[in-house]
């Protein structure tokens, strides 16, 4: 593959303009202390996707075979519940009581809250009923309102008009996983970021992002897709994960509360810039939180499956697929948090003052939500904590990157007029 830019000085510019030397002001005791225990607690909830990612290749196309022949399909979702160390409640309850002491007392108490159920949730994965009943305390369902036109609409009634209405393009899938890590790597360069990749064939998702790692689904992808699983990936997640360890606050490194569905809409939103957000995969979104519901309705997985296929006119492989996903650990259903990411940051971004990448870089200046950002503001302000180090622009020149990237038989394209109509016509009612 031709090499991209590798970023050099262009990269220590960013990050000099960005504020990256800035110092700032001692932490309290009590402040240390807490930061001490969010991480201890952080430390073991982040184990939680991890248990629910994976599933064996074999079964996935078991699956699939299964559901075009028309026959029972056994997803084999058992999952055996994980004992939380009695150390993590510990930090936990020790955590709440230090929040009292320290600037922004809120942030602290309400990531903490998220934290709790998410170790409840590692502590009951595999029973149903216990699952779901505390995931529709985490994350969104159907149900959760969004503020669009003046108005407050359902996140389910916003998915399903982006159902009926988007008619998605599909592209050849011309690359393997060893070329999109090329495209990966590419854009890390670019970034000025390092970035290890590893391919895992149980991936149930076609990507995953760890500290400083990708983790890529042994599979076929599209070139465009490449591209934007590169972008997500790296620009997104792996640039805000960079930023939170450079800042001496654990709460931005551990995450708002928010923050995983705002970070998605942040990475989400830059494939947007990127002009790599399409009309297929916007509906992706939308049929994930159609199916958080279809779980919370405790509709058999294989129902899911079909309708998804026959009322809706997903492929076989991403039917299962969706269907893995929301049903994972006994119906962890944390994906409607995409869709609801999505507008929110979308929101955001456009009503900031200095424009789209501006509000961006402010997003990535570690694991945070929008709703964080006003006590955000005030401990930058403080010198609490420092501007983001890494400030990435959409790489636009690295996009077509290689032969690989823009392969026979495939050509990119821009969202049909009825991806930006479907949310206009929301936001005008």
């Amino acid at each position: 593959m031709s090499e991209p830019p590798s970023g050099g000085q262009d990269v220590r510019d960013r990050r000099v303009r960005a504020g990256a030397t800035g110092r700032t002001r001692p932490r309290s005791n009590s402040q240390l202390e807490l930061d001490a225990r969010l991480r201890q607690v952080g430390d073991v909830a982040r184990g939680l996707p991890a248990l629910t990612a994976r599933g064996t290749r074999a079964s996935r196309k078991e699956l699939v075979a299964g559901l075009e022949a028309g026959r029972h399909l056994n997803p084999r979702l058992e999952l055996l519940p994980v004992q939380v160390p009695r150390h993590a409640w510990t930090a936990l309850a020790e955590a709440r009581r230090l929040a009292t002491d320290v600037a922004e007392t809120q942030l602290h108490l309400d990531r903490l809250d998220e934290l709790e159920l998410e170790l409840q949730l590692m502590e009951c994965l595999g029973n149903g009923r216990q699952v779901r009943s505390i995931a529709r305390r985490r994350y969104p369902t159907g149900a959760t309102t969004m503020r669009l036109g003046g108005g407050d609409v359902p996140l389910a009634v916003v998915a399903g008009a982006l159902l009926d209405e988007l008619q998605p393009q599909m592209e050849a899938r011309t690359l393997d996983a060893s070329d999109v890590a090329e495209v990966v790597q590419a854009i890390a360069r670019g970034a000025g970021l390092d970035v290890e990749i590893r391919i895992e064939p149980g991936l149930v998702a076609n990507a995953a992002a760890g500290e400083r790692t990708v983790f890529l689904a042994d599979r076929r992808f599209g070139p465009r897709e490449a591209r934007r699983l590169a972008v997500h990936e790296v620009l997104g997640h792996l640039t805000a994960a960079a930023n939170a360890r450079a800042q001496p606050l654990a709460v931005v490194q551990v995450g708002t509360a928010g923050a995983f569905a705002d970070q998605e809409g942040v990475a989400i939103q830059l494939e947007a810039e990127s002009d790599l957000l399409d009309d297929l995969r916007v509906r992706t979104f939308a049929a994930r939180v159609w199916c958080t519901d279809r779980v919370h309705e405790d509709v058999a997985f294989e129902d899911v499956a079909r309708l998804l296929v026959g009322e809706y006119g997903f492929r076989p492989g991403a039917a299962i697929a969706l269907a893995l996903r929301s049903y994972r650990g006994g119906g962890l259903t944390r994906d409607a948090s995409y869709l609801r990411g999505w507008l929110d940051v979308r929101t955001a971004v456009r009503a900031h003052p200095a424009g789209p990448m501006q509000a961006l870089h402010r997003l990535r200046l570690g694991r945070v939500s929008v709703r964080a950002l006003p006590a955000l503001q005030r401990l930058l302000d403080s010198n609490a904590l420092r501007p983001p180090t890494y400030c990435p622009e959409v790489p636009v020149s690295s996009l077509a990157l290689s032969p690989a990237a823009t392969a026979s038989g495939t050509s990119a394209y821009t969202s049909p007029p009825s991806f930006a109509a479907s949310l206009t016509r929301f936001e005008e009612t």
